[in-house]
């Protein structure tokens, strides 16, 4: 039984994306073609790395040009791609240093944690440390070590993420969704998750049985353990769907691991259905073989074949690539995926429910409440669920960036990184609850415009505003800061992602007038050369860099430079 699904909406993909995802399949003389007519036909180039930094497949797009016609890519482009891929290249060498001493420091106290994703999986999948992306390191160990591996943690300098009371939550009481912690040296997020934590399995790990089934890696000339790969895919597919496979990198990272590694597909299959998760599996696996051509056993094919919801599951997933369909938007959309990629309606009702009734660590920063009424946090979470994530959309679609406060102290140094001067006119796009704009107009007594695509986040900053008396300096405009004619700002700042930035380098590029400048916090724009870049630590510990750009006058455009890129601390992954 053949299983092959067409690619229903490959006419309407976006080229920018067509080609990311075409670098991520295998070599083929048709998809080498693809790319090439792609590039020959034009894109944005800027929009190309926003895609491939958003599904982190960065690097993975540099190793297939790397070998293509040079006249196919302007070099220009060329330069901003390897700029991107160094500096990925740079960070993925300081997470396999802190990967390998942390795993040092809990085989020395006989502590079974053992890393899964991040290095470990970079070099099973790809035979290499720098074709993957990672944000984070990743420990599973058993729930009754965690007090004895936060010890371990806090004496290597490495700060908890988390309340303190959780640290010993044991069999019962509150469990984080994991237990995160900054190393103190590189700012390397490092998560321990335990059968407790990960809670988007529908049973809990068997931990002693992976344990039994460990594999060990050599990584130069270092022997470390790790979970089978049978353990390793089973776990891939649950993480992916946990994020409805919003990101290429987990579907290429199944695609890559099945190729590179010999699969025991009865063990497999059987793991999967002890932890009631068989249909996660098979969805991983479908979108593997359809959208970047993994090969399967046909008794895998035969499998996805006969379940009708992995088919539409798959299908769902792959919409949202073709911005039609976004299966995460709503709590009802949510849920009814959830309850699908279940084996059973009975199974999907109950492991539903645990979901939503089961406090998060979010849930208790939003409403803290006294340990006495903590039985109230299963309303709280059904609540913030459906205040996130609405009932059946979420509140205006974000692709620059989420919102994340910044602190007082980091808008005073960016102000004044900025130089502004008076008669300056700031444009704070993505501007949140308007911090920046109000401090702008109060400190130096500028005109500030703020924008957001976010009603409810204008609507703070408007209040805000009012609450200082500036509402005759300050403006604040409900949009997509793409789309927001920016020509009248002499000073534009930005906190938004990386790939957000590069979204709007060509707007800024073609409306900005000579001399205007450009600030950014956290995030590069690849292809241009900083005129000034600054790191800082906040209070918090936390480090911080400013970017600064200046917009040339025509002609005078400025080359691209090599410059030093600081580590920056990587934020929590959102979830729900």
């Amino acid at each position: 039984m053949a299983h092959s699904k067409p690619d229903e909406s490959k006419n309407e993909r976006r080229p920018e994306l067509e080609l990311v995802l075409c670098s991520a399949r295998a070599k083929t003389p048709e998809n080498t073609d693809r790319i090439r007519t792609i590039l020959r036909e034009g894109v944005n180039w800027n929009e190309v790395l926003a895609c491939s930094l958003r599904h982190g497949l960065g690097p993975l797009m540099y190793e297939r040009f790397d070998g293509m016609d040079a006249n196919l890519l302007a070099q220009d482009h060329r330069e901003a791609l390897i700029e991107l891929v160094r500096e990925k290249g740079k960070r993925n060498i300081g997470f396999l240093g802190e990967m390998l001493h942390l795993y040092d420091l809990f085989e020395a106290a006989g502590i079974p944690a053992y890393p899964y994703k991040g290095p470990v999986l970079s070099w099973l999948a790809y035979g290499s440390f720098t074709l993957r992306t990672y944000s984070d390191l990743d420990f599973v160990l058993p729930q009754k070590y965690i007090p004895e591996a936060i010890a371990v943690l806090e004496a290597a300098g490495c700060e908890a993420q988390f309340n303190p009371r959780e640290a010993h939550a044991g069999q019962h009481g509150h469990a984080p969704g994991q237990y995160a912690f900054l190393s103190s040296t590189k700012r390397i997020l490092v998560e321990l998750h335990t059968e407790r934590t990960l809670r988007y399995f529908p049973r809990p790990l068997h931990l002693n049985e992976m344990n039994a089934r460990l594999i060990e890696v050599d990584i130069g000339g270092r022997h470390l353990h790790t979970f089978s790969i049978e353990d390793t895919l089973v776990m891939l597919c649950v993480h992916g769907a946990k994020h409805f496979w919003n990101r290429l990198s987990w579907i290429d990272d199944i695609a890559s691991l099945v190729t590179a590694q010999t699969v025991d597909w009865p063990l497999a299959m059987r793991i999967a259905a002890e932890l009631q998760c068989t249909r996660l599996l098979l969805l991983g696996l479908s979108l593997a073989h359809d959208v970047l051509g993994a090969s399967l056993p046909q008794s895998v094919l035969e499998s996805i074949e006969r379940d009708s919801n992995v088919e539409w599951l798959a299908r769902e997933i792959r919409r949202q690539y073709e911005g039609v369909f976004d299966p995460g938007d709503g709590v009802i959309a949510r849920a009814v995926f959830r309850l699908r990629s279940r084996d059973g309606i009975g199974q999907g009702f109950r492991h539903m429910a645990r979901l939503i009734l089961n406090p998060t660590e979010s849930d208790r920063e939003v409403v803290p409440l006294p340990n006495w009424l903590a039985p109230l946090y299963a309303l709280v979470r059904p609540w913030r669920l459906l205040r996130d994530y609405g009932l059946r959309s979420r509140k205006p679609q974000t692709d620059l960036a989420h919102f994340e406060p910044t602190p007082a102290e980091a808008v005073d140094r960016m102000l004044d990184f900025a130089g502004i001067a008076p008669g300056d006119v700031l444009y704070d796009l993505g501007c949140g609850d308007g911090r920046i704009v109000v401090a702008a107009a109060k400190k130096f007594g500028i005109r500030a415009v703020g924008v957001d695509i976010d009603p409810a986040r204008i609507a703070e900053a408007r209040t805000h505003a009012r609450q200082h008396g500036l509402e005759d300096r300050v403006q604040f405009l409900t949009g997509d800061a793409k789309t927001i004619d920016v020509s009248g700002a002499s000073v534009v700042t930005l906190f938004l992602e990386t790939d957000g930035v590069l979204k709007l380098a060509e707007t800024l590029r073609a409306q900005l007038p000579a001399g205007a400048r450009v600030i950014s916090r956290d995030a590069q724009i690849y292809g241009w050369s900083p005129d000034r870049l600054e790191s800082h630590i906040l209070s918090s510990g936390v480090r911080t860099v400013f970017y600064l750009w200046t917009i040339p006058k025509e002609g005078t455009e400025k080359g691209p430079v090599e410059t030093a890129v600081p580590e920056l601390q990587q934020s929590h992954k959102a979830g729900e």
